[in-house]
């Protein structure tokens, strides 16, 4: 009896000591990755509890395997989380992992680089523990006392179901509080608008925390949202309440040029240098820049760039990229359909495979006569700039016929290390002789715009060989911030000996053409805006009922950029909708930079729905 005595106790001091180990590694991720707020530590406390239920109602043959799969799913959410906020300024849904993955896959070298020892340390704790306690259960454990004996004390442990259940009357209790103090003036900034649409999932975690989020991101997962009649008419008055486009000096000046967009990989403007990047220095320099130009960095990323600079249409897919989402989505005005209708050819070209990103789908849905991928032009996938440009060079040299080209680079992309793609060792030695203290990861990333830029200057070179530079416009700007390079530290300007301007974080819109006098035009506008830019100076006529964006050239346009970490910006104001802070840049009053705050979130919600109702198929 002493004996059978002894095994319990020894029994039940490891499963004490196992639910304090588990317990404190629960608390210590929702310390160090968790979001501290009223509607988090119920929820925290309910997974806390079903832990206590997993561990001691279960018993220790299937708990190890059990508990251990419960307690990584929490852990990896949380500091996946965390991880991907570091390392792009927002947080993702669930509906994003599949398209996450696929990048991830891509640039697998470089997805590392935003993880630390830190956030690996915990799931390693918990693999230890879990190891050493099977260990424990199979050699003092096992034949502790008989089963009647267990069902007993597991039969007490449902009775945590009790606090279960309040702490999940307190969640809801304060959930409800919250989304009853609405205003219907300010709709957008009540708790129930965020909570009910997520505007944006900082805005939303910045509330309620990351456990509510992910509780809230799953239950939207199993929601169905048909929209109906009502929807499709809300939508149509939105559409025909935009204002109409006004002709401007820039109407029709590039009519019957050659059009040839870059849409450059991971490029901001720090990375033009007048030594190290001469072409890009002279086209910011001698063509028409537009400074107040900024692409966000959305969920999508390269894809959502793409997406609106072809559509002119807001990308928002409520957390997917919208290459998956809606890939065969119809719309009455594109890029390559203006130009289509002008006899131009239009071509969409990348340096990577075509199934990345679902671009041979999407270019050829948008109206492009063909997409070329690596392959197409008879190349491995990830090819550098200049090995793409050197065969398109030959080709739109020779050509004849008027031509829209758009090419998606990649020599920009992460890795940033010496030996990745589009790094080169001549040109690694130029900028270390340049600036010998600048960290590799910067010397990589001026490599890989060399490498476009010397490539893009050879092409110019020949186009004015052969007389047809002056019959060529370039419209350069970059799809997005650079991933995993800190642009707000000092090491990069220390490093090149420039001073810190937050500017230089953005990408310009620069529009090139050698016959065209330089120009310096102030506009805050993003890649919405491109379609009917070009389209003005072409002289093509575009109906504004159509798309969401704005010539960036009419007088009567104040500009507009969005981030999906809570910035509504114009030449007015900054609105952050996520502090509800308002920054007046001009003499506007402040009850009309609210309202036209106001219209601009409204507009994101307009084309949520015009997507998901595929407004425009009918037209086709």
């Amino acid at each position: 009896m002493k004996k059978n005595t002894v095994k319990v106790l020894i029994y039940f001091l490891i499963e004490i000591i196992y639910t304090l180990l588990i317990g404190g590694y629960f608390f210590y991720v929702q310390e160090n990755y968790g979001m501290d707020t009223i509607y988090t530590w119920p929820l925290f406390y309910i997974l806390l509890l079903g832990l206590l239920i997993l561990i001691w109602f279960i018993g220790p043959m299937l708990n190890r395997y059990i508990v251990y799969i419960y307690s990584f799913l929490y852990g990896i959410y949380l500091i996946s989380q965390n991880i991907y906020y570091r390392a792009f300024g927002q947080y993702y849904r669930f509906n994003t992992v599949l398209s996450l993955y696929e990048e991830a896959a891509g640039a697998k070298d470089s997805a590392m680089e935003f993880i630390t020892i830190n956030d690996l340390a915990p799931l390693i704790y918990l693999t230890i523990v879990t190891i050493i306690f099977i260990i424990l259960y199979f050699t003092l454990q096992r034949h502790a006392f008989k089963l009647r004996w267990r069902l007993i004390y597991k039969a007490a442990v449902l009775l945590l179901i009790i606090p279960i259940m309040g702490e999940w009357q307190s969640y809801n209790s304060y959930l409800d509080d919250a989304l009853h103090q609405e205003d219907v003036f300010q709709m957008n900034k009540t708790d129930y608008y965020i909570y009910e649409t997520i505007p944006s999932t900082n805005q939303f975690v910045e509330k309620f925390g990351l456990l509510p989020f992910g509780l809230r991101d799953g239950i939207s997962l199993m929601e169905t949202d048909i929209l109906g009649q009502e929807d499709f008419e809300e939508v149509r008055i939105f559409l025909n309440n935009r204002y109409e486009h006004q002709e401007n000096d820039m109407t029709g000046i590039f009519a019957g040029k050659n059009l040839f967009i870059i849409q450059a990989e991971s490029f901001i403007d720090a990375a033009i240098d007048e030594r190290l990047t001469p072409t890009l220095y002279k086209l910011k320099n001698e063509g028409i820049n537009i400074n107040g130009f900024d692409t966000p960095m959305l969920v999508g990323s390269t894809s959502d760039t793409e997406f609106m600079a072809n559509t002119s249409i807001i990308p928002n897919s409520e957390g997917y990229a919208i290459c998956y989402k809606y890939p065969f989505n119809n719309y009455v005005t594109t890029l390559p359909k203006l130009f289509n209708e002008i006899g131009y050819n239009t071509v969409a070209y990348h340096n990577n495979y075509g199934e990345y990103y679902n671009r041979d789908v999407v270019f050829p849905s948008w109206g492009y006569k063909s997409f070329v991928d690596c392959t197409g032009l008879g190349l491995e996938d990830s090819q550098a700039d200049s090995t793409v440009l050197d065969i398109l060079k030959w080709i739109y040299v020779e050509t004849n016929n008027p031509y829209m080209v758009y090419w998606v680079t990649y020599s920009g992309h992460q890795p940033y290390s010496l030996d990745s793609v589009g790094v080169s060792d001549e040109h690694v030695a130029e900028i270390k002789s340049l600036y010998p203290s600048l960290d590799d990861a910067y010397v990589s990333y001026l490599a890989k715009n060399m490498d476009l830029d010397e490539s893009l200057g050879n092409f110019m070179n020949e186009l004015a060989k052969a007389g047809k530079l002056d019959d060529t416009v370039f419209v350069f700007f970059g799809d997005h911030m650079v991933k995993g390079l800190d642009f707000d530290a000092s090491s990069f300007y220390d490093g090149t000996n420039q001073g810190v301007d937050t500017a230089k974080k953005a990408t310009d819109l620069i529009i090139y053409n050698s016959a065209t006098e330089a120009l310096t035009y102030h506009k805050t506008a993003t890649a919405l805006d491109i379609l009917p830019t070009l389209a003005n100076m072409w002289g093509i006529e575009v109906d504004y009922h159509t798309i969401l964006g704005s010539d960036i050239f009419d007088e009567n346009y104040h500009g507009f950029y969005f981030s999906d970490w809570g910035i509504i910006k114009t030449d007015d104001f900054t609105y952050d909708y996520i502090y509800d802070t308002l920054t007046l840049n001009s003499y506007i009053d402040e009850n009309e930079a609210n309202d036209m705050a106001d219209y601009y979130l409204n507009m994101k919600e307009i084309a949520k729905k015009l997507l998901k109702l595929d407004y425009f198929g009918e037209d086709e």
